[in-house]
């Protein structure tokens, strides 16, 4: 306490008195010598029932600010709120600035503080995020699959607009399986970034998890939008007046409750994507949607498989062009917008914001399988499970409403508009359940 204060006070500390300046530094090394000694097992109380518990990046700070780098101090103060909180980091920006009073230092401590260096910044790297943060993950992840079942079993069901029948209880059940194969893919989504944000912050600064926060946040985002816009963009053509299978979705507190479920998941991976970006990206914020932009394309362009020759590699390569391109259509006009949901105008253009993130497992996918990974990687097996049981629930319902439903052809007015893209759709998505394993070639 009595360093900190008397450091942070001082107006001028290259000028203050000899025996100051070596009380502080005296000080400081005593501190910082009692938590190397103590380790890990030395726990200080601090305010709101928080514990200091001095752990190397912080306590390797006294050696490290030796050496009169920015790039230093910066590392050390950040490993240190990682480990500790932002008070934390604080004390040893004060305790580095002490320190560095000291004019000339011995050659074996500049030594020393050089091997710090890398620990700290190692540290730094490797620091984990809050814990709540995968438990935030979680919940959001409940309260968007729960806000699509609502839309689903609302939208997609009888007197939706009133009057309006299902041609058979098949028609409606088999409608709605179909919608909740996307359920899959939220689960893995989340599941994934919840499971990295146990790990460190560089875990979710990798590509994988990049890509599937923004894909999130971008099926989030366009979600809300969807919901505040149902009711036109639901209607029916024809009818006098408009009515519009969303139109229950009136202002109220349903429709700000399911905003506010897409907008969470958006804002959580939205916030998560602009955190784990490289430090100097952060500070300059409007580098952020030039960094996005130049990483979509690059990734549009790195579709194509690098061996063609492997079956898994061209399977993942592919279906992130389909789920790509289903996406697109979904965002044009009636009828195309019902490939490949199957549900006419009301979740088409809503279940485009699953197929954009069945895109981004995908890719991420061919990717782990380029670099060898698919099959060890726990991170990869998760999106593997999420695409095939998205596949099987939506080749199940796709089955039923083909040869189950009495009412195909004739209650499926979009999809036979457009007999080619429906089929081939259904083609692309049943090769999701192809197995991840190549199979040995005999010689």
């Amino acid at each position: 306490a009595v360093w900190t204060l008397g450091c942070a006070c001082l107006p001028a500390p290259h000028k203050a008195p000899p025996m100051l300046r070596a009380l502080l530094v005296a000080l400081a090394l005593a501190s910082a010598s009692a938590g190397l000694i103590q380790g890990p097992d030395l726990r200080l109380p601090l305010s709101g029932g928080r514990v200091f518990r001095p752990t190397h990046s912080s306590l390797l700070a006294a050696s490290a600010t030796n050496v009169r780098s920015g790039d230093v101090l910066a590392a050390t103060a950040k490993a240190s709120e990682c480990d500790n909180g932002p008070m934390i980091g604080n004390l040893v920006k004060v305790a580095a600035g002490a320190w560095m009073l000291l004019p000339n230092m011995p050659p074996h401590v500049g030594k020393q503080a050089d091997a710090a260096v890398g620990k700290i910044k190692e540290a730094a790297a490797n620091c984990k995020p809050p814990a709540v943060l995968a438990n935030a993950y979680r919940a959001c992840g409940i309260a968007t699959t729960a806000a699509w079942g609502k839309i689903v079993l609302e939208t997609i069901a009888s007197n939706a607009p009133k009057g309006m029948m299902m041609p058979s209880y098949q028609h409606g059940l088999f409608a709605r399986m179909g919608s909740f194969a996307a359920v899959p893919l939220i689960y893995s989504a989340v599941s994934t970034l919840a499971s990295a944000s146990n790990e460190s912050w560089e875990k979710l600064g990798s590509p994988t998890c990049r890509r599937l926060n923004l894909a999130l946040a971008t099926a989030g985002l366009g979600s809300a939008v969807w919901v505040n816009f149902a009711p036109l963009i639901t209607q029916i053509p024809g009818t006098t007046p408009l009515v519009a299978h969303a139109g229950w979705l009136v202002p109220g507190p349903t429709k700000v409750a399911l905003m506010a479920a897409y907008s969470a998941t958006a804002a959580l991976s939205a916030g998560v994507f602009a955190r784990s970006l490289p430090e100097d990206v952060r500070k300059n914020p409007l580098s952020i949607p030039g960094r996005v932009a130049d990483g979509v394309a690059k990734s549009v362009l790195s579709i194509l498989p690098k061996d063609i020759n492997n079956p898994v590699n061209v399977k993942y390569s592919l279906l992130t062009a389909s789920f790509i391109v289903f996406t697109g259509l979904q965002l044009g006009s009636h009828p195309l917008s019902v490939v490949p949901s199957w549900t006419g105008r009301r979740c088409a253009r809503h279940f485009g914001a699953w197929t954009l993130l069945a895109a981004a497992q995908s890719f991420d996918l061919k990717e782990a399988c380029e670099k060898g990974k698919l099959l060890t990687d726990p991170y990869a097996r998760k999106l593997s499970n999420g695409i095939k049981a998205f596949g099987s629930v939506y080749l199940a319902a796709t089955f039923g409403k083909v040869f189950l439903d009495p009412s195909f052809p004739a209650a499926y007015h979009a999809v036979v508009m457009v007999p080619a893209w429906s089929a081939f759709a259904v083609a692309l998505i049943s090769y999701t359940l192809r197995p991840d394993a190549v199979p040995a070639v005999k010689k």
